[in-house]
C-alpha cells in the first residue's frame, strides 16, 4: 500500500470506517482452524479493524501497515484493550518475512489492491499451513456505486470540489482489476462470500468517512476542505432534515485456499 495515498486519514479511518460484520470474521476463524500454533497475519492492517477482533482466536498475530499513523493507532487500541499477542510492524507488506507453513490465516482488509498482488499471492501461498486460508476482505460503503441516496449527494460534491475524475491521493485512481487471476496463478482455489449490514449514517459520520478515503481526505481537498464540508452538510441536510441516512452495507470476502 502506498502510504501517501492515505496521508492524514488515520484518525478518521479509526473512527468512521464501517466495521466488518461479526459473522464475516467468525467465518474466517472457523474456516482456518487447524492443529497448529494458530497464527494470523494481517497485511495492510490499518488501525486494527481485523487484527484486534480476531486476536483472541490466535496465539500470535503479525500485523503490518505502511502508514505509521495507522499502525500507531492500532497499537494504542491494543494496549487499551490489553491485547498483548499482536506484533505491529510499520512497513510494506511486500517486505514481510513469515516462516513457510506457519500461518493458519492471512488476511488483507481493503488493502490487497494497493499491493504487488503477483508477488504477495505467491508468498502467502508458502506462508500458509496445508489447511490455511487467505481471506481478502472488502466492501462496506462505496459512494461511487450510488446505491444509497446520500451517495449521489456525496459524489456530486466530490466532483465539484476535487474534480470529475476520482483520485487516489494526488494521482488519478486506476482500477486494480480482479484479484482472481493472481491468486489462481499462485495455486489457490477461490470461494466468494457476501455479507450485509444495515447502518444509519449521520452527517458527521459521512464527513468523517469521506475524510478516511484515498479520494476525499483532507490532504486531497487541501484549501477546499472547509468549502467542501459546508456544501456537503447543506446538501445532506436538504436530503434528510432529521440527519438520518440509511444504507445497506455490502461486504465481500474472497477465500483463497491452497490447491491440493
Amino acid at each position: 500500500m502506498n502510504s501517501p495515498i492515505f496521508a492524514g486519514t488515520a484518525d478518521y479511518y479509526a473512527r468512521y470506517r464501517p466495521v466488518y460484520p461479526d459473522r464475516m470474521l467468525t467465518d474466517l476463524v472457523d474456516l482456518s482452524v487447524g492443529p497448529h500454533g494458530r497464527r494470523l497475519v494481517d497485511l495492510g492492517c490499518g488501525t486494527g479493524e481485523v487484527a484486534l477482533p480476531l486476536s483472541a482466536s490466535f496465539d500470535t498475530v503479525t500485523a503490518i501497515d505502511i502508514d505509521p499513523d495507522m499502525a500507531a493507532i492500532a497499537e494504542r487500541k491494543a494496549a487499551e484493550r490489553q491485547i498483548r499477542n499482536v506484533a505491529w510492524t510499520v512497513g510494506a507488506a511486500e517486505s514481510l518475512d513469515v516462516p513457510a507453513g506457519s500461518a493458519d490465516l492471512v488476511v488483507a482488509g481493503s488493502s490487497f489492491h494497493w499491493m504487488d498482488r503477483e508477488l504477495l499471492a505467491g508468498r502467502v501461498r508458502t506462508w500458509l499451513t496445508d489447511s490455511g486460508v487467505f481471506g481478502l476482505l472488502g466492501g462496506g460503503s462505496d459512494v461511487w456505486d450510488e446505491r444509497a441516496p446520500w451517495h449521489a449527494v456525496a459524489v456530486r460534491t466530490i466532483r465539484e470540489y476535487v474534480g470529475e475524475r476520482r483520485r487516489a491521493g494526488n494521482q488519478p485512481f486506476v482500477a486494480a482489476g480482479r484479484h482472481d487471476d493472481y491468486l489462481e496463478l499462485a495455486g489457490f482455489v477461490l470461494e466468494s462470500r457476501q455479507y450485509t449490514a444495515e447502518k444509519i449514517w449521520t452527517a458527521d459520520e459521512i464527513v468523517g468517512y469521506l475524510y478516511s478515503t484515498s479520494f476525499c481526505n483532507p490532504v486531497v481537498l487541501g484549501d477546499r476542505k472547509a468549502a467542501f464540508e459546508a456544501a456537503l452538510r447543506d446538501r445532506l441536510r436538504e436530503l434528510s432534515p432529521t440527519d438520518s441516512h440509511p444504507e445497506t452495507l455490502v461486504f465481500h470476502c474472497m477465500l483463497a485456499r491452497p490447491k491440493r
